[in-house]
C-alpha cells in the first residue's frame, strides 16, 4: 500500500517548467548583466539571474505557477510583466525592449540654495563672541550656499547698524580725543564728533566696499569658512592662503580681486577724511599690505580662537546632499561566469547592484550599476566543468557614483576578518555576495 502511495503522489506532483528570454535595448544590441528577477505571485521569494553576453537568461526547475517578471539594468527604465510557467519546456518569452531611462540631473535633499542661503545668513547673525561682539562674517559650513548680492547687503546692513559696533567706534573715538590725535580737529564736543565721524565712517565704508560692493561685481563670498579639521599646519596654512584666496558664488575658489581691491577702495576713501600724504603709491602699498596682515590674522583668530569663543553657532543646515554610512551593505552579483576559473592573483571582476543603494532615503547608486575591483580567488572544478570549491578574497573594490570612489570591504565592520561570504546565483557560474562601505562618504548630486 505504501508503494502504492507514492507511486501516486509521484505521478500527480507538477512537472516543472522553464523560463528564457532575451533582453536588448531599442537598437537591438543585447543587454549584458540584467538583473532578472522571478517572483511568485502573492508571494515574497525570489530567484535571480543575470543576462550574459547575448543578453539572454534561463529560469530551470520552475514551478507551475504565476509570476512577475522584472528585469533592470543601469541606464534604462525598469521593466516588469506577469508570467505563466506550464510544466516542461515552456516556449521562449517575446524579445524585452529596454527603454532608456530619462536623466535626472538634480536631487534635491534638503532647502533650495536661495532659501537655504536665507537661513544661514539669519543664524550667521546670531554669531556673537563672549555673547556681545558680532562675528557675522564666518560660516561655520564650508559647503554653505552661496549669498545673493541682496543677501551680502543684507548682512553687511546688519552688521554696521549692530550696536556693539556703534559704541565700539564710540569708544575708539574717545580714546583717539584722550591721545589728542589728529590734533587740528581740536577738543570737545566738536572734535570728538570729527573722530567717531571718521571712526564710524571708516567702518561703513570698509563694510560697504570692502565686504559688500566688490563681492557682488566679483561674485566672491565676503564669509570666512572654519575648517576645523587637520593638522595644525593644514589648517594653519588654510587661514593664511584664504587672505588671498575667496570662495565664488559658483563655489570654486578663485583669487581674491574682491577683497584686495574693495579694501584699498575702502582705505583710500577713508583716508580723504585725513591730513593727505605727499606718497599715495607708498600709502596704496601699505594698505594693501596691512589689508593682507590684516585678513591672515583674523583668519588665524577665527580657525583656532575665536570658534571657542562664539555663541550661537548654527547646527550645519540640511542641504542637497546625502551620506553612505561606514558599514552600510552593498548588494553585489558577479558579471564574469566563474564556472571555468583557474587559480590567480589580483583577477579584475565586475559586478553588479543587486539593488538600489540608498543614502538618507535618496537613491545614490541605481540597481544594476558596474562595481570593479581587484579579487583573488581560487578555484576547483570538477572533470564535468562544474566548480566544486572556490576561495575568495577581497583586495580592492570600489564602486564609482558620479566622480566619487567607494572603497567596500568585505566585513561589516572594520575589526573583522575580510573573508567574502556568496552563493552561487542560480546555474549560471555568477556569484551574488554582500560587501560594506568602508567609510562614511558624502554625496553631493550633480548640478
Amino acid at each position: 500500500m505504501l508503494l502504492v502511495a507514492g507511486l501516486c503522489a509521484a505521478q500527480t506532483a507538477p512537472v516543472p517548467g522553464t523560463l528564457r528570454g532575451a533582453v536588448t535595448d531599442s537598437s537591438g544590441a543585447a543587454v549584458e548583466a540584467a538583473i532578472v528577477t522571478l517572483q511568485p505571485a502573492g508571494s515574497t521569494a525570489q530567484r535571480t539571474t543575470l543576462t550574459d553576453e547575448t543578453g539572454t537568461f534561463h529560469f530551470s526547475a520552475v514551478a507551475p505557477a504565476a509570476y512577475t517578471l522584472t528585469i533592470t539594468a543601469a541606464g534604462f527604465t525598469d521593466w516588469n510583466t506577469k508570467v505563466s510557467v506550464v510544466p516542461g519546456e515552456n516556449a521562449p518569452l517575446p524579445p524585452v525592449v529596454l527603454q532608456v531611462a530619462p536623466n535626472v540631473s538634480t536631487v534635491q535633499v534638503g532647502l533650495p540654495p536661495h532659501e537655504l542661503a536665507t537661513e544661514q545668513v539669519h543664524a550667521e547673525e546670531k554669531q556673537r563672541l563672549l555673547g556681545i561682539f558680532p562675528n557675522f562674517y564666518v560660516s561655520y559650513d564650508r559647503n554653505a550656499a552661496p549669498l545673493t548680492a541682496a543677501q551680502k547687503f543684507q548682512l553687511g546692513l546688519r552688521a554696521i547698524i549692530d550696536p556693539e559696533v556703534i559704541l565700539g567706534n564710540a569708544a575708539s573715538a574717545g580714546i583717539e580725543q584722550w591721545h589728542n590725535n589728529e590734533r587740528q580737529w581740536g577738543q570737545g564736543m566738536e572734535g570728538y564728533g570729527k573722530r567717531f565721524g571718521a571712526d564710524y565712517g571708516g567702518s561703513v565704508i570698509h563694510v560697504l566696499i570692502g565686504h559688500t560692493l566688490t563681492q557682488s561685481v566679483f561674485h566672491q563670498d565676503p564669509r570666512y569658512f572654519y575648517k576645523g579639521t587637520g593638522g595644525f599646519g593644514s589648517r594653519f596654512l588654510y587661514a593664511i592662503g584664504t587672505a588671498f584666496a575667496a570662495k565664488g558664488d559658483n563655489g570654486h575658489w578663485q583669487p581674491d580681486y574682491s577683497d584686495i581691491l574693495g579694501g584699498l577702495a575702502a582705505h583710500e576713501i577713508s583716508d580723504l577724511y585725513y591730513p593727505s600724504t605727499s606718497r599715495p603709491g607708498l600709502r596704496a602699498f601699505h594698505s594693501f599690505l596691512l589689508g593682507f596682515s590684516g585678513r591672515a590674522s583674523s583668519h588665524l583668530m577665527q580657525e583656532f580662537i575665536y570658534r571657542k569663543l562664539t555663541t550661537h553657532v548654527p547646527k550645519i543646515l540640511a542641504r542637497s546632499q546625502s551620506v553612505l554610512r561606514d558599514g552600510s551593505p552593498v548588494s553585489l552579483f558577479s558579471v564574469e561566469d566563474l564556472r571555468s576559473a583557474t587559480p590567480q592573483t589580483a583577477r579584475l571582476i565586475t559586478f553588479v547592484l543587486a539593488k538600489d543603494l540608498e543614502a538618507g532615503g535618496v537613491v545614490a547608486a541605481k540597481a544594476g550599476s558596474k562595481v570593479v575591483g581587484q579579487v583573488t580567488y581560487t578555484a576547483a572544478p570538477s572533470a564535468e566543468g562544474a566548480v566544486d570549491s572556490m576561495h575568495l578574497s577581497l583586495e580592492d573594490v570600489h564602486l564609482k557614483i558620479g566622480e566619487i570612489d567607494i572603497p567596500l570591504r568585505s566585513a561589516a565592520y572594520k575589526e573583522s576578518a575580510g573573508v567574502l561570504e556568496y552563493h552561487w546565483l542560480e546555474d549560471s557560474g555568477r556569484i551574488a555576495l554582500v560587501l560594506y562601505v568602508a567609510r562614511d562618504v558624502t554625496l553631493v548630486p550633480a548640478k
